[in-house]
């Protein structure tokens, strides 16, 4: 059983990475499509009325500036949670049990200063993005 556990994993990681893939390679085509649509619908004497809305294919911010700023952080989160970790050590009259028990508290601490400083480089980069297009 132990055996099987990697080999499914391996496969949902390839499957879901190929779905992602796929799925923005469709976005591509659709959005290729409608654009060619939206030229044939103007019919002459109605103008605009009875033409499609044009699609922009591009997001209104970037994506480069949002990437980075979601691993800065990402990596200062867990800077702060080792430091952290590194500066609460547990009295040496813990049982081995009870160690055990504080590093499992410790270690959602990572997870969790991660999220947080990750969603702060988000906020972040959404006022630095909006700030940019005024």
């Amino acid at each position: 059983m132990t055996n099987l556990i990697p080999m499914v994993v391996s496969v949902a990681f390839f499957f879901f990475t190929y779905k992602i893939f796929d799925l923005f390679v469709r976005r591509k085509e659709r959005i290729a499509m409608i654009e060619k649509l939206s030229e044939g619908f103007n019919f002459h004497g109605l103008g605009d009325k009875m033409s499609l809305p044009f699609f922009r294919t591009e997001s209104s911010g970037s994506w480069t500036i949002r990437i980075g700023l979601l691993l800065v952080g990402v990596g200062l989160g867990v800077t702060i949670a080792s430091i952290v970790d590194m500066v609460a050590v547990p009295p040496p009259a813990l049982e081995s049990n009870q160690y055990h028990d504080f590093r499992d508290d410790i270690s959602v601490l990572y997870l969790a200063c991660a999220s947080i400083f990750g969603g702060i480089g988000l906020v972040l980069a959404y006022f630095i993005e909006r700030r940019n297009t005024k």
